[in-house]
């Protein structure tokens, strides 16, 4: 209720008090000869009683909405978290071992393309850079930010023979990035994720994030990273044929 509303009530309830009290003291007056001195003053205690059990049920009221409009505040953050997570689990589930299958004659540029594609869509990075060693040595990189010094920053960060999974806003990991950022303004609009991908503990290349500053990336986040690191050390290393299982 708006406070348009609250003054229309209030206004309605001190109207029909009135009304009320009016008609009760003429009743009073004409039938049993009361003063009007006992009129006024049971008029202003009648008025005062009133009026503070209208303050009360009003402000039970505003309590009431009050804890209704949380109560479907957060209803509405839950339902927009089950609809991140439902997309999350369908973006891993579409990660089919089939897309590895040489047959289809996609070359591995192409369904690395797109398989970092899907992630910096899941994760709503703001850029990403994928490199991938010699001998394929191919690097793709895509950014919805305008930046100039951002593409320049993202392959400084994937040369820097980085090992291990880094997070720009992790306490113990921030001099790092500091330290290689030549940008410094870069490090305050934006956060950043580097995790190498690995295959039987070779490091075949990396991939590198950037995200919106204080973007909250959860646990399952970087899980997600993690596992499409995999499937890209997978596309990398592991490209079979499947057609001879196909009728």
């Amino acid at each position: 209720m708006n406070k348009k509303n609250y003054l229309f009530l209030r206004a309605l309830i001190v109207s029909l008090i009135i009304i009320f009290f009016t008609i009760s003291q003429i009743i009073n007056l004409i039938y049993f000869a009361k003063s009007f001195d006992l009129i006024i003053i049971d008029g202003i205690f009648t008025l005062i009683i009133a009026i503070l059990i209208m303050e009360i049920v009003l402000k039970l009221i505003k309590t009431k909405e009050k804890q209704l409009e949380s109560q479907i505040e957060q209803l509405t953050e839950a339902y927009q978290y089950i609809g991140q997570v439902n997309r999350k689990i369908d973006a891993l589930l579409e990660l089919d071992i089939s897309a590895l299958d040489r047959s289809k004659k996609r070359s591995i540029h192409e369904s690395s393309t797109n398989i970092f594609n899907q992630l910096i869509n899941l994760t709503h990075a703001q850029a990403g850079l994928l490199y991938f060693k010699p001998p394929i040595d191919f690097k793709f990189f895509k950014s919805k930010a305008k930046h100039p010094e951002l593409k320049k920053t993202l392959e400084l960060f994937s040369n820097s023979e980085i090992k291990g999974f880094k997070y720009s806003q992790n306490e113990n990991n921030s001099e790092f990035f500091q330290s290689l950022c030549p940008n410094s303004i870069l490090l305050k609009k934006l956060d950043f994720v580097t995790k190498p991908i690995y295959m039987h503990d070779k490091d075949v290349g990396i991939m590198v994030l950037a995200f919106k500053k204080n973007h909250y990336l959860e646990d399952r986040d970087f899980n997600i990273i993690r596992v499409y690191s995999f499937y890209l050390a997978l596309n990398y290393t592991f490209k079979p044929d499947f057609s001879i299982y196909q009728p």
